[in-house]
């Protein structure tokens, strides 16, 4: 065979396709030189060759397959082209839990601590312990407190009525919402409206 079909072959095999090729030949037409490069050979020396350029030619070869392995060898740092591994601890994997189960089921009613339990994986008892000690709140409190936080977020948007926010934040009627909102902030969601309006004018 000649040497770009011998170069075609090597390029095929997985197990060598990796070395470098350097054809040297008496073919000096620009279709073969084409050719060679496009099934994969690394250089073209026609002849007659001078030996130095064929010298520097395979040690360009080496020096740039050097670059190369220790670019890739794990021997840099990879910047923003390999994502960042962190590492969360067992108590922060739990609290990401319990904020998504929450965020994800804030409008039903049925979220309360034994829900939250059962949709994180584990019992009633320890999700109080666990959030007594990371929270130092029960987790009814936490669940409320969230679902206080969003209705007054929701709420200083002006977007939607205290009925509408009400059902968006877990409470099957209005009344039940306006005792627990008054609880939380110490005002009727009406007044926390008010209180809003006011502030806007002194501003």
């Amino acid at each position: 065979m000649d040497g770009i079909m011998l170069t075609h072959k090597i390029k095929q095999n997985i197990n060598i396709n990796h070395i470098p090729i350097v054809l040297l030949t008496a073919k000096m037409q620009e279709k073969d030189h084409m050719e060679s490069l496009e099934i994969g050979a690394d250089a073209y020396i026609t002849k007659p060759f001078n030996t130095n350029i064929l010298e520097q030619t395979i040690n360009n070869l080496i020096s740039n397959r050097e670059i190369l392995r220790k670019k890739f060898s794990g021997g840099q740092e990879y910047g923003d082209r390999v994502a960042r591994i962190e590492m969360k601890s067992a108590d922060e994997i739990l609290m990401n839990k319990v904020l998504k189960v929450i965020s994800d089921n804030l409008s039903n009613s049925y979220l309360n601590v034994e829900f939250l339990a059962d949709n994180v994986g584990m019992s009633r008892v320890h999700m109080h312990r666990k959030l007594k000690e990371l929270t130092n709140q029960s987790a009814g409190d936490f669940i409320r407190g969230i679902r206080m936080k969003q209705a007054a977020l929701l709420l200083s948007e002006k977007k939607f009525g205290i009925a509408e926010i009400a059902y968006a934040t877990g409470f099957c009627n209005v009344s039940h919402f306006s005792n627990s909102f008054k609880g939380f902030y110490g005002m009727s969601p009406s007044e926390y409206i008010e209180s809003l309006k006011t502030n806007e004018i002194k501003m």
